[in-house]
């Protein structure tokens, strides 16, 4: 049987490899479980995955220690690669956010795995992403930019 965390996976996956440029996926378990190295020929990308299974908007993301720790390694193992958090928003959507733009929400001074985030979409609409307060992020983040944002962009930025 395929679980919800399977299913929800593969349909990013899917996305992925279908884009249309040859993508190298390489699953780094030894940080954590959810991190994957993606490469093409011109861009390097580290995603970090989160998985909503709550059917409607909005959706709450919170991070671990685990999380917290990997992300740490990884700046040190792949530094200067671009990092992304992907947050599977369940049969929504995928909403995909530069790290930096994560931090832009959060208390930089606390530790991640303290903190969460929310996700909402309205009909039709971008993703609005709230963090640390209700503090939301100043840009939303449209609903179809995964999974261009990590392979079309050598700054691997919003254009």
């Amino acid at each position: 049987m395929i679980n919800d965390r399977e299913f929800l996976l593969g349909a990013a996956f899917y996305r992925l490899i279908n884009f249309g440029e040859k993508v190298t996926i390489t699953h780094l378990p030894n940080l954590h479980s959810a991190l994957y190295f993606v490469e093409t020929k011109s861009t390097k990308s580290v995603i970090l995955f989160k998985i909503s299974t709550k059917p409607k908007s909005s959706w709450s993301f919170s991070f671990s220690n685990g999380e917290e720790l990997a992300l740490n390694i990884l700046h040190k193992e792949y530094f200067g690669v671009s990092v992304f958090i992907v947050l599977v928003c369940h049969k929504d959507g995928i909403c995909c956010l530069r790290e930096d733009l994560l931090w832009s929400i959060l208390d930089t001074d606390a530790k991640l795995s303290s903190q969460h985030i929310s996700v909402s979409r309205q009909l039709r609409g971008s993703y609005h992403v709230t963090g640390l307060g209700k503090q939301k992020m100043q840009q939303t983040v449209p609903q179809n930019n995964w999974p261009s944002i990590i392979l079309l962009s050598k700054k691997n930025g919003y254009e």
